[in-house]
């Protein structure tokens, strides 16, 4: 029976990295044969959030984040290897996700390679799927991820931004990179009365039309503004859409961080203190998954968001989804899912820019939400082709190797 190990899972506290892996998992393992283990920092909490999966999860070996040292088992230093050695001896394929993980931002690039490399050396089959990839500042890490996707037997993107940058300034060869979209696309959301009882649980009436914000309390880490900054627009953004647009405000923090600097669920509760004279809703309960998440955000008028994959959730629903951004990736999937007939201007804003611009907010809550969702109906199904083929592409690999 073929087993694939997905690698590139930082942890499902970020409902963004639980979209990749569920829809991943849920994909692969439709045909009865395949197997998938998940490689996580937070094994036991993944395997609760993408239960029904098919997935199994266990904790990284080829990668340990300090940051999630409690959250994964304890184990010596040998076993830890020996347990690498023993995974990828039974992999029949490696497969990377991870969306935006091999870039200068975070780094991590490199580390998140180790496991590829070890497997390309095995000769074991390796993958990367529904990638954006770069800017690399450090000379080191662009080469060595050159180096390993020279040596893929697939490599997918999920935006145009990054095969211009692939086949352009990393000049790998263009046959070697494919256009596609990204896995999330795929994830399933969580049935309507799901939805229904989450907003009735966050004080929303039964049929009441509404807008959604998703906040990111990390995105401050990699822009030039302040966490008071943010916090301001933000709050100035949220106000906008009620005196504009005239909805309730459901707030989707979309990670649930076990880290205080990464939690969005404290940044939404911090703009819902501020406006006592808004109606916010905060959907932060324990157990909300990004299949829920989804399910809210396609039945919202309009959706803004700070963390692209609460953008997707909404995209691949039909709904009108703006971007606030501090990375390429926003700008590149926003644009290659709406197609070049909507200004870029009305889809994402970098962060920075956006606080700084004192008529941003009024901008984007008058947009037009209906000729957005009539023109996303028109491509979205584009977006969902791609993703799909790459499935068909991961188990190609199989059946070749």
């Amino acid at each position: 029976m073929p087993n694939i190990l997905i690698t590139g899972i930082t942890s499902c506290e970020s409902r963004g990295v639980e979209a990749l892996a569920r829809s991943l998992a849920t994909a692969l393992t439709a045909t009865p044969d395949i197997t998938v283990t998940v490689l996580t920092q937070t094994p036991d909490l993944d395997a609760a959030a993408l239960a029904g999966s098919g997935a199994d999860c266990t904790a990284d070996p080829f990668v340990v984040s300090r940051s999630w040292a409690t959250l994964r088992p304890v184990e010596t230093e040998p076993h830890r290897r020996e347990r690498a050695a023993r995974l990828l001896k039974h992999a029949d394929l490696v497969l990377a996700t991870g969306g935006d993980l091999h870039t200068s931002d975070y780094g991590v690039s490199t580390p998140y390679l180790a496991v590829l490399d070890r497997a390309q050396k095995l000769g074991v089959p390796t993958a990367m799927v529904g990638q954006s990839v770069g800017p690399f500042t450090d000379p080191a890490e662009q080469a060595a991820f050159t180096t390993t996707a020279g040596q893929l037997d697939l490599l997918t993107v999920r935006e145009t931004t990054t095969l211009a940058y692939l086949t352009g300034r990393l000049a790998l060869p263009e046959e070697a990179v494919v256009l596609s979209a990204d896995p999330a696309f795929l994830l399933e959301p969580s049935g309507p009365d799901r939805a229904v009882q989450l907003l009735a649980a966050a004080g929303l009436d039964a049929g009441q039309e509404y807008v959604c914000l998703a906040p990111s309390r990390g995105v401050t880490r990699y822009s030039p503004i302040s966490d008071a900054q943010h916090l301001d627009a933000l709050t100035r953004l949220a106000d906008m859409l009620w005196r504009v647009r005239c909805r309730p405000l459901v707030f989707v923090p979309h990670c649930h961080d076990s880290r205080e600097h990464n939690d969005d669920r404290l940044l939404a509760r911090q703009i819902a203190a501020r406006l006592p004279g808004v109606p916010v809703h905060v959907l932060d309960a324990d157990g909300t998954g990004a299949g829920d998440y989804k399910a809210v955000l396609g039945g919202a008028e309009l959706v803004i968001s700070e963390r692209l994959h609460a953008s997707i959730a909404a995209l691949s629903s039909g709904t009108p989804a703006v971007a606030l951004g501090h990375s390429p990736k926003f700008h590149g999937v926003l644009a290659d899912t709406y197609g070049p007939s909507v200004p870029v201007s009305d889809i994402h804003s970098d962060i920075a820019a956006f606080t700084a611009d004192p008529a941003a907010a009024e901008h984007l809550a008058r947009l037009d939400s209906d000729k957005l969702r009539d023109h996303l109906a028109t491509r979205v199904p584009a977006q969902v082709a791609l993703a799909t083929a790459d499935i068909a592409r991961v188990r190609a690999l199989l059946t070749n190797s």
